[in-house]
């Protein structure tokens, strides 16, 4: 029997028409009521991580001061315990994995694909906790993040000083990207890249998923799509990862490369210790001056690959924290080599302002960013002060009618209507623009369900230089 990866059901669910009950203003208002406790339940998961099975050192990671009762204390041990199987198995699999993908040890395809099932299976069961974890988000144990927001004064010092080209220039260098063994997807032909980070700010190795159409030449010129995921996205770790149904598996059997980054601090880069994006939040700003400007020059390592390979078009795009990304490489490619400039980008509920998106968003409420921020110290006055690096220039460094946005109207978690005066101000073609009416869950969910999204997509990288 051939073996080959799958659509979750989860997805196939969405995807149909009994999914259209999530596209609307209610179910975003549950989701929204439900964020800080899902976000809860992972801090206790990257908590049981390092404390093992030892209940006292789970709360002392936790910072419980206070005592629990005893049927709490069993509870807590009985998920520890399982977690630890879980951690076990996945941490198995994954070393496995390497030696397989990454070595020298000969598997035949199917063989990888089984593996490759097994390992994102037992991921599932370790980096999605909330059957093992959910009974904690009923007691006020745990907080959604583990803050460790920077002085204003020291971090206005440090970074204020800088400009974008200092920030948001190309690599110094072009480091060599390395292909894994492929895998076969749902007519895909599915490998990983990875790269020492050129980075600055970081001392990492850099991913990419890629997904290809399965018969196709391997040498073969394609379309190629570089498309950021959203925030707290555990990537190809878990069995289900949203981007790689509705872009990456959508669109590789057409004729397409996409390219799927995983952000920092994320999926096969998360800290130990921290659940898949934590870190982003814990030190804001200073954090999301460090992911942008990481994953701006990793995607132009990533253009400059996948003209190596003679794809005819590059386009940059993403959803949510994915956009914000793509929105600073529209803003700022215009100083990089061509070879690794974009032709397009397809920002997706992004935001064009940092600062007011860390006081004014629902989300950042909700996770405890804003609070966090203004416990150290910070105002919105003192966040201007660092605008050069999370606000959109005054002019992009694309040309505008190459830049091809999706938004929700009513989204306030990213707050579209400033992106929106972003737009204008940069020139972008009323024409080149999808808006939906819904907020910002709404435009994940109908890029998931309608083919709307993908023919957007298709004919952005089809638009004429």
């Amino acid at each position: 029997m051939t073996e080959q990866l799958s659509t979750p059901l989860t997805h196939r669910l969405i995807a149909s028409p009994l999914g259209l009950l999530f596209q609307s203003r209610l179910f975003e208002r549950v989701k929204v009521a439900t964020v800080d406790r899902e976000f809860g339940v992972l801090r206790a998961r990257a908590a049981a991580d390092v404390a093992g099975t030892d209940v006292d050192a789970f709360l002392d990671e936790l910072d419980v001061a206070s005592s629990i009762d005893q049927s709490l204390r069993t509870k807590i041990a009985r998920a520890l315990k399982e977690h630890r199987s879980a951690k076990s198995r996945y941490e198995s699999l994954a070393t496995e994995w390497d030696e397989v993908f990454w070595g020298d040890e000969e598997r035949s395809l199917d063989e990888r694909t089984r593996l490759e099932k097994e390992r994102r299976e037992a991921g599932a069961a370790w980096l999605s906790p909330q059957r093992t974890f959910k009974f904690l988000s009923k007691t006020d144990l745990v907080d959604i993040v583990a803050f460790d927001a920077p002085d204003p004064e020291t971090t206005i010092e440090e970074w204020g000083a800088l400009s974008a080209a200092d920030v948001y220039g190309p690599p110094d260098t072009v480091p060599e990207v390395e292909q894994s063994e492929i895998m076969r997807g749902p007519e895909t032909r599915e490998y990983l890249a990875r790269f020492p980070s050129p980075s600055a700010y970081v001392d990492d190795t850099a991913y990419a998923r890629v997904y290809e159409p399965f018969d196709a030449p391997a040498e073969e010129p394609l379309p190629t799509l570089i498309y950021g995921t959203g925030l707290a996205m555990a990537c190809d770790s878990i069995e289900y990862w949203t981007e790689e149904e509705y872009v990456g598996r959508e669109l590789a059997p057409e004729g397409y490369r996409v390219v799927l980054p995983v952000p920092l601090w994320h999926g096969r880069r998360e800290v130990a210790g921290s659940y898949t994006g934590e870190p982003y939040l814990a030190r804001m700003p200073v954090s999301a001056i460090e992911l942008y400007a990481t994953q701006a020059v990793e995607t132009a390592v990533l253009v400059d690959w996948a003209r190596s390979r003679g794809a005819p078009v590059v386009g940059v795009g993403g959803l949510s924290l994915g956009g914000i990304v793509t929105m600073f490489v529209a803003a700022h490619a215009g100083t990089w080599p061509e070879r690794m400039r974009p032709d397009v980008a397809i920002p997706v509920a992004a935001s064009a302002d940092i600062g007011e998106l860390l006081f004014e968003s629902s989300l950042t409420e909700i996770l405890g960013v804003t609070g966090a921020l203004r416990d150290a110290g910070w105002t919105p006055e003192l966040m201007r002060e660092l605008d050069s690096l999370l606000a959109a220039p005054e002019t992009p460094g694309l040309d505008p009618d190459r830049i091809f946005p999706v938004g929700g109207l009513v989204d306030e978690m990213t707050q579209y209507q400033t992106m929106r005066a972003t737009l204008d101000r940069w020139g972008v073609p009323e024409e080149n623009r999808l808006e939906w009416d819904c907020g910002h869950f709404g435009v994940t969910l109908r890029a998931m369900r309608t083919e709307e999204f993908q023919e957007f997509v298709r004919t952005a990288l089809a638009s004429p230089a």
